[in-house]
C-alpha cells in the first residue's frame, strides 16, 4: 500500500470523516441521559457539551484503531471492504493524523471537566481498545464488553454533575445496551455470508441470541419500570412514559425479528415508529424534569 501524504488530493475530508464514523456518534449522547434524568441538563450545559464532544472523538479513536487492525479481514465483508483503510484509499500516514486530531479533541475538553470525568473516558478507551486487540474474538464477553461501553457513556454524564445515578437507571442501560446487541448479532448471523463472518460469529446459535434478547429485553422494561416508581412515584406524566418505552422496545424487537437489526443505528433513525415511541418518551420525561 502506498504511503500518501494527508493532505494529498486523494485523502479528501469526505473520506477522513467517513473514517472517523461519523454515523456511530449519536451513540455518544448516552452522555446527556443522566444530566437530562437529574433535571441539570440547561444548568451544566456547556459541561455536557464538551464531554458529549470528547466522548464523540474518543469514540472516533477507536474505531480508528479497530478499522486499521482490521482493514485486512474486512476486504473479505460485503460493505465493510468499502471502509478507508480496507479499500486502501487511506494510508498509515492518514491514519496516523486522524489519531493525533482526535487524540487532542479527546484531550482538550478535559481540563473544563471534573476528574471523575476523565477516569470514566480513560476507562472507556481501556474497555475501546481491549475490545479491538482482545476481547472481540471471546464469545458472550464480547457482548458484555461493548454493553459496557454504552454505560460508561452514561456514567460520564452523572460524573459531569457530581451526582451518582440510580441502581434502576445503570441496569436499564446495560441491559438496553445488551438486547440491541443481542439482536445485531442475531442480524450477523442470519445476513452475513458465511466466509465474511467474524470468527466469534460462528460461535453462536441462533437460538441462544434471542435467548439473551429475551432476558435483556424483560430486565430493561422491568428496571425502567423500577427506576419511575422509584424516583418519580407522584409524576402521572412519569409513569405514562412506561407506555410510549415499552412500544419503542418492542418495535425494536419486531424490526429484530425482520432482519433489519445488523445497524442498530441506522434502524433507530429509519423506522418512524422508532423515531415516534423515542420522541414521546423523551418529551413526557422532559415535562416531568422541567415543566
Amino acid at each position: 500500500m502506498s504511503m500518501q501524504n494527508p493532505n494529498d488530493q486523494s485523502a479528501t475530508p469526505s473520506l477522513y470523516l467517513t473514517a472517523l464514523r461519523p454515523k456511530q456518534w449519536n451513540k455518544n449522547f448516552l452522555v446527556m441521559s443522566a444530566p437530562i434524568a437529574a433535571g441539570q441538563f440547561f444548568l451544566c450545559f456547556s459541561q455536557i457539551f464538551l464531554g458529549l464532544l470528547s466522548f464523540i472523538f474518543a469514540s472516533s479513536l477507536g474505531y480508528l484503531v479497530n478499522d486499521w487492525k482490521d482493514k485486512k479481514s474486512d476486504l473479505e465483508h460485503p460493505t465493510k471492504k468499502n471502509r478507508p483503510f480496507a479499500s486502501g484509499k487511506l494510508s498509515f500516514r492518514h491514519f496516523s493524523f486522524l489519531v493525533f486530531i482526535c487524540f487532542v479533541l479527546t484531550a482538550t475538553p478535559l481540563f473544563f471537566l471534573p476528574s471523575n470525568f476523565t477516569l470514566t473516558l480513560l476507562f472507556y478507551l481501556f474497555i475501546t481498545l481491549s475490545y479491538s486487540f482482545v476481547v472481540k474474538q471471546v464469545p458472550v464477553l464480547e457482548m458484555i464488553w461493548l454493553s459496557s461501553g454504552f454505560l460508561i457513556r452514561a456514567l460520564a454524564g452523572s460524573a459531569i454533575i457530581a451526582e451518582p445515578p440510580t441502581g434502576w437507571f445503570v441496569t436499564s442501560v446495560f441491559f438496553g445496551a445488551l438486547f440491541m446487541i443481542s439482536g445485531k448479532r442475531i442480524a450477523e448471523l442470519i445476513s452475513v455470508g458465511v466466509v465474511s463472518r467474524r470468527k466469534v460469529i460462528h460461535t453462536y446459535r441462533e437460538g441462544f441470541l434471542k435467548s439473551i434478547m429475551t432476558m435483556s429485553l424483560t430486565i430493561t422494561i422491568m428496571t425502567y419500570c423500577l427506576w419511575v416508581f422509584q424516583v418519580h412515584s407522584n409524576s402521572t406524566l412519569a409513569q405514562i412514559s412506561i407506555l410510549p418505552f415499552t412500544f419503542t422496545v418492542l418495535m425494536y424487537l419486531f424490526s429484530c425479528d425482520q432482519g433489519d437489526a445488523e445497524v442498530p443505528e441506522k434502524l433507530l433513525f429509519s423506522n418512524k415508529y422508532l423515531v415516534f415511541g423515542m420522541i414521546l418518551t423523551t418529551v413526557l420525561l422532559l415535562m416531568v424534569f422541567y415543566g
